[in-house]
């Protein structure tokens, strides 16, 4: 590691000192209390110095604050992670990738999709699995259609009843296949 070899010579600022009644041009910047970070107060060379000697950079913060600012410089204040963290994130989407590609076979893991409850309701209805497509939709549909209709059921408020879920799920299923599309 290299040393910072002191320069004789300092660059004029155009900053006046911040020291009370001193009227000295301001060459040295020093970080204000409790300020942002690249948050300076310019000083000369002889308030520098006293500056320096009174300056607490822990002020103001409990023993709790300095003892965790203190834990997180050792890792020069990054975030962590677990050491395997990474690894079975890239693990996961691999098998993700494989699994879309491939399907469920191989070992792989399946993808797994949240549906709405209104769609795994109506896909309940007409005794379907995700995914499915609109060619199985509709002959799911007439199917139930022919077994629940009232005209073959008449009188029975039970098939009246199945007939009108079996149509609103129809309806739910084939507007959403429709926009997907």
């Amino acid at each position: 590691m290299s040393r910072k070899r002191k320069i004789d010579a300092v660059e004029p600022s155009g900053h006046s000192c911040y020291w009370a009644s001193c009227r000295q041009p301001g060459d040295y910047k020093a970080p204000k209390p409790g300020g942002a970070p690249r948050d300076y107060q310019w000083f000369c060379e002889e308030h520098i110095v006293q500056f320096n000697k009174s300056w607490d950079f822990f002020a103001g913060m409990s023993e709790a604050e300095i003892y965790a600012f203190q834990k997180d410089s050792y890792l020069g204040h990054n975030p962590t992670w677990k050491v395997n963290h990474q690894a079975s994130s890239m693990h996961q989407r691999m098998n993700d990738a494989f699994g879309k590609l491939f399907g469920e076979g191989a070992g792989f893991e399946s993808v797994q999709v949240t549906l709405p409850r209104e769609l795994r309701d109506a896909l309940a209805v007409l005794d379907l699995e995700h995914p499915t497509d609109k060619d199985s939709i509709k002959s799911q549909y007439r199917e139930l259609a022919k077994k629940y209709h009232p005209d073959r059921n008449a009188g029975n408020k039970l098939a009246e009843e199945a007939f009108k879920k079996v149509t609103h799920a129809y309806q739910i299923l084939m507007s959403q296949y429709s926009e997907a599309s």
